[in-house]
């Protein structure tokens, strides 16, 4: 790396060379058949390079010296092209990193029969424990990634490791009643997968949805389950922690650090090194040392996350949350491992002692949420009815209103974390809110 670095600087005012190298290993299931195994393995190396404050970019799927050198050179020929940004100040300086994790290198030569043997034992215990569902869907696998950063200003830092994910999803037919499908999941760095307890999870969803109950329009305490406030936070609440949206003026949180967003028992933080996180990265994908970022602590706001490039734009340091796009070579304001902080008291003890309410296990068009403001409305789907503290059936309803206000009708937070595997890993609690509208379907 230190011949292309030097080969790059005669090219360059200042340039930056990232190396992935990737093995992917996964089976799936379909119709309570093994569909596929595969293995895939590869190299992506990124030029990101600066000359009169113009940016070149190449990418090339190989970490060769000669490819990579021509990717160096298409990149000069592309920041040529491209016009000066007057914004940018530089590439990151290195800083001081963290102990690296220890990797489990049993993931690295995992193989899809193992992955195969867990999802046919899954389906096994699904059809024993409900005769009347299938195994419509599902996936096991196993990501193993190693990164090589190095740029000009001297950041040299190399990272490796891997996570694994089990999940299945089952539809129930019986008496005439067809579920939603219905998901269940596991993801830890380890091949230690809870494939029963994934079964056991979604067996007892189906059961609940076999009894569908009708909606209505009322105000009621709600439970959101992890798939779901995994699903409505990605999109309504956590772009607006984004430093570039604070310098765009496109955030509601602008002018807000140290004033209430959120009920006192909502902690929400950035932390790579929690227990559970998946990717315990020590460098972000610049290079830059990552750390635990505090959102938001007992409803308070706390502060913005920033990239390199943003920070330095506003006047401020990067928090370690550049990451970066494979397919588009930049760097972009992302999340390593949210974490909202858990309570004392389980699920179960929470239904117990509710009168009339809802859990919701998964919300539907979260997707249209706008992170400017923080409205949304979502399909709760699937949803089930409490009554009198126990699970008594099925049901689908609307739910529109504000992230913001939502977060300050949270009353309690479940000592149940799950670990929710995506493009930002997200470990939450099951999270009960008070009063919330609902329109029945």
């Amino acid at each position: 790396m230190e011949n292309l670095i030097h080969y790059a600087e005669k090219l360059f005012d200042e340039v930056e060379i990232a190396v992935y190298r990737s093995r992917e290993v996964s089976a799936s299931v379909e119709l309570n058949e093994i569909s596929m195994a595969s293995t895939r393995s590869g190299a992506v190396t990124i030029i990101r390079g600066i000359k009169d404050k113009r940016l070149g970019l190449a990418i090339v799927d190989s970490d060769e010296e000669n490819r990579v050198k021509e990717a160096i050179e298409q990149a000069a020929k592309m920041a040529k092209l491209n016009t000066r940004d007057e914004k940018w100040v530089s590439l990151p300086e290195p800083g001081m990193y963290r102990e690296k994790p220890k990797p489990n290198y049993e993931l690295k030569e995992a193989s899809p029969d193992q992955l195969v043997e867990m999802l046919v034992r899954g389906i096994k215990l699904a059809r024993e424990k409900d005769k009347n569902a299938i195994v419509a869907g599902g996936e096991g696998g196993v990501e193993w990634e190693e990164r090589h950063i190095v740029n000009s200003h001297g950041i040299d830092v190399f990272q490796e490791g891997g996570a694994a994910f089990f999940f299945l999803e089952l539809v129930g037919r019986k008496e005439g009643v067809v579920t939603p499908g219905i998901f269940d999941f596991d993801a830890k760095r380890s091949l230690d997968l809870d494939v029963e307890g994934v079964v056991e999870r979604a067996v007892q969803k189906v059961g609940w949805a076999y009894s569908v109950k009708p909606s209505r329009n009322e105000e009621v305490p709600v439970i959101f389950g992890p798939w779901a406030i995994a699903g409505l936070f990605s999109y309504a609440l956590f772009p607006a922690f984004s430093g570039e949206r604070l310098v765009k003026e496109t955030t509601p949180l602008a002018g807000k650090v140290g004033e209430k967003v959120a009920s006192e028992i909502i902690t929400l933080y950035d932390d790579p090194f929690h227990e559970l996180s998946l990717n315990p990265v020590i460098a972000d994908g610049e290079g830059v040392p990552t750390r635990k970022n505090v959102l938001v602590e007992n409803g308070t706001f706390k502060g913005f996350v920033w990239d390199n490039y943003w920070a330095k734009v506003y006047g401020t340091e990067s928090t370690g949350n550049g990451k970066r796009d494979l397919n588009s070579g930049g760097i972009s304001i992302g999340f390593h491992s949210m974490v909202i902080e858990n309570g004392k008291r389980s699920l179960e003890d929470i239904i117990a002692e509710i009168e009339r309410g809802y859990l919701v296990d998964g919300v539907q068009g979260a997707h249209s949420s706008n992170p400017d403001n923080g409205n949304f409305a979502v399909t709760a789907n699937p949803a089930f009815l409490i009554e009198d503290g126990e699970v008594v059936g099925s049901s689908v309803f609307l739910i529109a209103g504000n992230v913001y206000e939502l977060l300050g009708q949270a009353s309690e937070v479940t000592k149940e974390q799950t670990v929710m595997p995506s493009s930002t890993t997200i470990i939450t609690p099951f999270i009960k809110f008070e009063n919330v509208k609902i329109a029945g379907k």
